[in-house]
């Protein structure tokens, strides 16, 4: 009679993030608040409204003036990153085409992100997996591209990116991350 085992090995263990090129990388859900990281990237679209607060606050501008205004503002142009402060959005969408975001745009926004970084003297930083937030790229395919990115760049500033996804994508990440540097 043989006796078969109840063990089941698990991957990563303990692991809480893995090194690349001299970078720690690690998964944190979206939910985490305060976010220990000293900038933070958000995706968004040419004229900055995916993540535009969805609760109508007063101002003191006269709505017309307000509209003059948006109406003068000009796209700002994919696989770019707009830059305020520890906020930074990156510009992968394009709401007047189908599909929003093309997978250039992600991989030149990730380059971007990476010299701002480096401009800026940023230490920590938390990526969403760029075009699968709002977009239809695949995390695993964002996730490739982010990784693709650490290798090739020899960061001297940035010792820390936090990749930061839904709660239920956590662990799938991870165990991805995990996968992809063994």
């Amino acid at each position: 009679m043989s006796l078969k085992s109840k063990f089941k090995l698990l991957l990563g263990g303990k692991a809480r993030h893995v090194t690349i090129n001299g970078v720690k990388v690690s998964v944190a859900p979206n939910t985490l608040y305060p976010l220990p990281v000293d900038a933070r990237v958000f995706e968004e679209d040419t004229h900055l409204v995916l993540t535009v607060d969805p609760v109508m606050r007063y101002t003191p501008e006269h709505p017309i003036r307000m509209l003059n205004i948006l109406t003068k503002d000009r796209a700002k142009i994919p696989g770019t990153v707009v830059h305020n402060g520890a906020s930074w959005y990156a510009v992968v969408h394009d709401l007047d085409l189908n599909p929003t975001s093309r997978r250039e745009w992600v991989e030149s926004a990730y380059q971007e992100i990476f010299r701002l970084t480096e401009e800026d003297k940023v230490t920590r930083v938390g990526i969403p997996l760029l075009g699968s937030v709002h977009g239809n790229m695949k995390s695993s395919e964002s996730l490739d591209l982010l990784l693709e990115r650490i290798k090739a760049v020899r960061a001297r500033e940035l010792k820390h990116i936090m990749i930061i996804v839904p709660p239920a994508q956590v662990e799938p990440v991870k165990i991805s991350l995990l996968r992809t540097v063994q």
